[in-house]
């Protein structure tokens, strides 16, 4: 019995263990299923079911182990912790922030003194100075008078200025009152300056140079700074001035760039540096409270140096012209005579006649005079006026001028044809064409060092390589009045055609002092019909077609220029010498 029952358990312990040995039996119908079809029907032959033992169940096959899910839920985990960590890091700050405000507010109450000092300082005079109780307002000290100097305000000793009236005390204070020189208002010294030929050049624009040479020689200083200027030289005719002025803080930085045009801006801000900044509220159209150059602005406005008002322009970055130098200065030293002094206490300022606007500005900055003053009212009681000139044209800069026989200025008039402007400058009847001319003029010529030959060559090339030949309207044969447009026209727009070309130059040539003829003829040509400006039709003689250019008659010769011919050749044809009515090679005719 005991054998028997050895036997049976060795037996089913042999089957167990070869069971064991055999993977477990995959998914009906999958693709393992299929491939161990084979070895499971070994199986069952080499270890049929035992009776005696029950069937076991299949096992689910095992899912390969997720490493992505178990770093993401690490990372989370992670995450999770840190937030935490951080949250009640900050909640420990804030609580140690807390403690520490309340500990330095106690610490403070204990060590706050009792009271404060505030000290003004100014120059050879004892200090001011006040005690008070520590935390109590006061208003601040009223300005210091000095002889010969202008105070300007109060300075911090962190080097601002101190713009409230009054303020608490929780230090000592230390306040040094700040001066500026004074310009001279007293006499009446000349800051403008005339030509060799008397002419003043009234709208150049004033240059850096000069604008701190007449601060300087307003100032009536012999002193001499030592500031420098890395754009300065020794020998330059404004070091002194430039010197002086940096040492005085009315000039800053390492470069001048005298040869710049000095700004609005520029020039009111050096004047401020003379007088105490106002608070008041002003407006201009062209800035705003926020903006930096309003604070030089609202003093300039306030002190009535400048016009204000929500119509008016600031124009920071406009340049000044001679005449608003003087405008401005005048105002800023009480010189603005109410009556402007008659001609025979100025003499002849000769592109500056008593018509112009500037006239009672530019005499009172640029003729020595001595006065007395009336109510307010300037009156000269001598002077040294400029003398009388030979009749004639001269240059104002780019401008002409004329003196007419009797040794006035030519002014509001029209002599041989030209006319002349209120300011007595030779104009085209047209401002906006006067001040295309004027620029072009600026560009191409300089009457101090070229003669009036050469400014002609120089117009008439300038004007062929700067503007392009392009279609637009011809006039009838002999056509007048289309001087104005076409000029205009071909000037704005660098493009026209022979009309245009010819008009400019008809107008810069005058502008010169030349006589020229502007004439609308005909050339050799195909073309029969062309369109006139005024919409109507030009019908070309059989053979010719419209063309215009200028004549300019030289010792008896009249010489013919087409600006035009050049620029579509791209040559130079500057005049060519005509042969009684008619050039034959190419067929200019006035018939």
């Amino acid at each position: 019995m005991t054998e028997d029952r050895t036997k049976q358990h060795l037996e089913t312990q042999s089957r167990y263990s070869r069971g064991r040995a055999v993977r477990r039996p995959a998914k009906p119908g999958t693709r393992q299923a299929r491939g161990t079809e084979e070895t499971a029907a070994d199986v069952e032959e080499v270890l049929p079911p035992s009776p005696e033992a029950p069937a076991e169940k299949p096992k689910k096959p095992r899912k390969p182990f997720r490493w992505d899910i178990l770093g993401f839920l690490l990372v989370f985990a992670g995450l999770a912790a840190g937030t935490v960590s951080l949250l009640r890091g900050a909640d420990r700050l804030q609580r140690d922030l807390n403690a520490a405000r309340e500990s330095s507010v106690l610490l403070d109450e204990k060590m706050a003194p009792v009271s404060c000092e505030v000290r003004y300082l100014v120059p050879n005079r004892e200090d001011a100075v006040e005690t008070v109780p520590y935390g109590e307002t006061v208003r601040l000290h009223d300005p210091v008078e000095l002889d010969g100097y202008t105070f300007l305000g109060w300075q911090r000793p962190d080097g601002s200025m101190e713009d409230r009236a009054s303020f608490p005390v929780l230090a000592d204070t230390v306040y040094t009152a700040r001066y500026a020189l004074t310009l001279e208002t007293e006499k009446h010294l000349p800051y403008l300056s005339a030509d060799e030929n008397g002419v003043v050049d009234v709208r150049a624009e004033v240059t850096v140079r000069e604008a701190v040479s007449t601060l300087y020689r307003l100032l009536d200083i012999g002193l001499v700074g030592s500031g420098e200027f890395l754009d300065v030289a020794e020998d330059d005719s404004c070091r002194k001035a430039a010197a002086t002025l940096k040492d005085l803080g009315v000039l800053q930085g390492d470069f001048l760039y005298p040869d710049d045009a000095v700004t609005r801006y520029e020039l009111l801000r050096m004047l401020c540096c003379f007088y105490p900044e106002s608070d008041a509220e002003v407006s201009f159209r062209d800035l705003k409270a926020e903006d930096e150059f309003y604070p030089v602005f609202r003093t300039a406005a306030d002190r009535g140096w400048i016009e204000s008002g929500p119509d008016r322009d600031a124009d920071p970055s406009g340049t000044v012209c001679r005449g608003e130098l003087a405008r401005i200065l005048n105002r800023v030293l009480g010189r603005t005579p109410v009556n402007a002094p008659g001609r025979k206490a100025v003499g002849m300022i000769l592109d500056v006649p008593p018509q112009n606007p500037w006239y009672a500005d530019v005499a009172e900055a640029l003729i020595p005079h001595d006065y007395v003053l009336e109510d307010g009212v300037e009156t000269w009681t001598d002077s040294e006026p400029l003398p009388a000139h030979e009749p004639g044209q001269f240059f104002a800069g780019v401008r002409m001028h004329l003196i007419l026989p009797g040794g006035t200025p030519a002014v509001n008039t029209v002599v041989d044809g030209r006319q002349y402007n209120q300011s007595g400058e030779m104009t085209s009847g047209d401002d906006e064409l006067d001040r295309l001319l004027w620029a072009f003029l600026e560009e191409a010529v300089d009457p101090e060092t070229m003669s009036q030959e050469q400014m002609l060559e120089a117009v008439y090339d300038r004007l062929w390589q700067s503007c392009r030949w392009r279609e637009g309207y011809v006039y009838p044969l002999g056509a007048e009045g289309w001087a104005v447009p076409e000029a205009k026209q071909l000037l704005t727009d660098g493009a026209g055609n022979s009309y245009g070309f010819a008009a400019a130059f008809y107008e810069l040539a005058a502008f010169l002092g030349y006589d020229p003829s502007l004439i609308s003829g005909i050339i050799y040509g195909n073309q029969e019909e062309f369109d006139a400006r005024d919409g109507s039709r030009v019908e070309a003689i059989r053979g010719f077609q419209p063309h215009a250019w200028v004549e300019i008659t030289d010792m008896g010769i009249p010489f013919i220029y087409d600006a035009e011919r050049d620029a579509r050749s791209d040559g130079k044809n500057m005049m060519f010498r005509r042969s009684g009515d008619i050039r034959w090679q190419t067929g200019y005719r006035t018939w």
